[in-house]
């Protein structure tokens, strides 16, 4: 299990490394797709599920999918020149040092932390905060976070449906050139090709 955990780590830094430093901007979003893939795998290692799962459908199939767009719409090609990219090494180091130090103050912070405090909290809150927290336990991520969302947030989750599908409708307006004429499929030429062609 551990030997996994590592092995998933070095795959989502080395994946990173090749987002900023990859020259063409498509591979770039692929890597990008290979550390959300990694990043997912982490959580499944953790047991939390939904959160693994929610990073797949969110994170690369939507999120990826419109930097792909994006770029598409764009028509963004190779950096010219062979893109020399050295000018950004001293902010990408001071940014890492930092990040690296935020990493370091978290991680001291937690082990420092009395996880009795929650036995005391739930004492203090009284049978009903004990009776909950012991349902909260017996039941799987997935069954109590889509309790929570198809129950009380179910408003949000429609309005953020329909968000996505204005901006989905939205994205394919835009990719239509006005007064070009249209490519359509001609299906039966398709399927009536030999192979031999």
């Amino acid at each position: 299990m551990e030997g996994l955990f590592y092995i998933f780590a070095l795959g989502i830094i080395i994946s990173g490394i090749m987002v900023i430093s990859a020259l063409n901007p498509i591979h770039s979003v692929f890597w990008l797709i290979v550390v959300f893939l990694g990043a997912s795998a982490l959580f499944i290692l953790l047991g939390i599920d939904f959160i693994a799962l929610i990073f797949l459908i969110v994170y690369v199939g939507a999120i990826a999918i419109l930097f792909l767009f994006v770029i598409m719409m764009l028509n963004l090609t190779d950096l010219e020149g062979g893109g020399d990219m050295s000018n950004y090494i001293p902010i990408g180091s001071i940014i890492g040092v930092l990040l690296l130090f935020e990493v370091l103050i978290m991680g001291r912070e937690a082990t420092g932390y009395n996880y009795r405090d929650i036995d005391h909290e739930c004492l203090r809150g009284g049978v009903n905060a004990w009776d909950a927290s012991i349902e909260i336990i017996k039941s799987s991520n997935i069954e109590v976070l889509g309790r929570i969302l198809y129950t009380d947030y179910y408003y949000l989750f429609i309005i953020a449906s329909f968000i996505l599908l204005v901006a989905m409708i939205g994205a394919i307006v835009l990719t239509h050139e006005l007064g070009a004429e249209l490519k359509r499929q001609d299906l039966f030429t398709q399927t009536s090709r030999s192979l031999w062609q």
